[in-house]
């Protein structure tokens, strides 16, 4: 039986305006990085500097063309790029730049073919998270991994299969004005925003310059889509339909109750009640299932349907995933860090039910604050109340070691690449539960969680 392939080399070439002949040869996947490529797949070769205007913090000083010899023995059918390549013997198209008139053209060309709902969402902390609790709806596509920028989102739309009950695209931002270029591009007829805190200050200066910039993906909204907020943001902008979540709102929780690390949850969507399961539970998660649950109705479908699925969404590497060694328990969310996610993780950690040991947290510096920077860190101390102990890393993380009660404070240590897991593992003991949490340069690059865990397991 056959299938119907995402694109052909031939659909993509008129996608981009290339003129010349090209076969109908399918395509089933798009990547921009030659160590993603495999058989069938369509390479389209960046510049290692972004265009259109976009940042990158991770430039890199190769551009993508110089792979295609690797593209094309990894099975690449096709390549995007600015110029013809010596040696490859598969189509090359041909355009000016492969990331504005390539990988976004053919982006476009994706979006309009494509007649079901499409939700975007952005948020300052847990749209990743949040994407994921949506994916979970039978037959959605949805953003990979955390691909919500320049890039990611243009190969999220050429990727995703046409067929899907709704499509899933997360937007981030590094600078002013992604988010509108983004959700132009993205076309949602759902606009989420999961929430407004005070991430990017360093960069946007306030929390209301933080808002506009969040609350600017309903510029992609059609005049009858729909934008999704939480109770507490405003939109003054849109002048369109808005659904909320949260307390008093179109979805909101009215009870919830322990079930070991789970929650059973009941909820309120526009009048009608859906009872779930959360694994684990936590209040920010909760807080998550409310939007995804807001933004299906929203999009015209089942919060129902989705709601059964939503005992079985997992947690990502790096935000909340649990292990255990030597009657430790590790959760690694030290994917990033942020005052927003901080009071999050540890609202978690005291939710936990702990039997026997403490409640730990190795707290990392919070970067790309501004000015404010201390005074977040300090502001902090007023949710340490249910931790027994609390380990802090980094220059900023003294401003709330030196607020720590002596009695819970385990130490501190400036620069997170010198730290010693040995060092934090001989504090650790039978029973304890500790939460690693940080920006992503104070543990998540630097791999501190799976040392620990190697240390704490070669413990005497």
């Amino acid at each position: 039986m056959s299938t119907t392939p995402l694109w052909t080399i031939a659909e993509v070439a008129s996608a981009l305006g290339v003129s010349d002949e090209f076969p109908d040869k399918p395509i089933d996947f798009v990547t921009q990085d030659s160590r993603l490529v495999k058989p069938g797949c369509l390479f389209v070769a960046l510049s290692g500097t972004p265009s259109g205007g976009f940042i990158s913090s991770f430039a890199s000083a190769r551009d993508g063309w110089e792979f295609a010899d690797k593209a094309e023995a990894a099975g690449a059918v096709a390549m995007i790029v600015p110029h013809r390549i010596d040696g490859v013997s598969v189509p090359q198209l041909i355009v000016k730049d492969t990331l504005i008139d390539g990988l976004w053209t053919l982006a476009r060309a994706a979006r309009a073919r494509f007649t079901g709902p499409v939700i975007g969402l952005t948020g300052s902390a847990g749209k990743t998270s949040t994407k994921e609790f949506l994916a979970a709806y039978p037959n959605a596509y949805a953003s990979p991994s955390s691909f919500n920028n320049f890039w990611g989102v243009p190969l999220t739309l050429c990727n995703a299969s046409p067929s899907a009950s709704v499509w899933v695209v997360e937007m981030g931002m590094n600078q002013t004005g992604e988010i509108a270029r983004l959700s132009e591009l993205t076309k949602p007829t759902v606009a989420l925003v999961v929430n407004v805190q005070p991430v990017h200050l360093e960069k946007l200066g306030s929390l209301e310059a933080i808002r506009r910039e969040k609350v600017s993906i309903a510029q992609g909204l059609p005049a009858d889509g729909v934008l999704v907020l939480p109770d507490d943001v405003e939109a003054p902008e849109w002048r369109g339909r808005v659904v909320r979540f949260g307390k008093g709102s179109d979805v909101h929780v009215l009870k919830h109750a322990a079930r070991g690390e789970s929650w059973d949850v009941e909820v309120e969507v526009s009048g009608g009640r859906i009872a779930f399961g959360l694994t684990p539970g936590a209040p920010h998660r909760l807080q998550n299932a409310l939007a995804a649950l807001a933004s299906i109705h929203a999009a015209g479908l089942e919060p129902a349907v989705l709601a059964k699925q939503l005992d079985h969404v997992g947690i990502m590497t790096g935000r909340g995933v649990e292990q255990a060694a030597r009657g430790v328990t590790v959760i690694d969310d030290s994917f990033n860090g942020n005052p927003a996610s901080m009071v999050a993780a540890l609202g978690s950690l005291k939710a936990r039910p702990v039997k026997a040991g403490r409640r730990i947290a190795i707290l990392g510096d919070m970067l790309e604050l501004g000015d404010d920077a201390p005074a977040y860190h300090e502001k902090l101390a007023a949710d340490l109340s249910g931790i027994d102990g609390v380990y802090c890393v980094g220059p900023l993380m003294r401003h709330l070691h030196d607020l720590v009660p002596a009695e819970r404070a385990l130490g501190w240590h400036e620069d997170p690449a010198t730290l010693d897991p040995q060092q934090i593992a001989a504090l650790l003991r039978d029973g304890d539960v500790v939460v690693v949490k940080g920006s992503k340069k104070m543990f998540w690059v630097n791999k501190f969680v799976p040392r620990l865990v190697a240390a704490l397991q070669a413990k005497a």
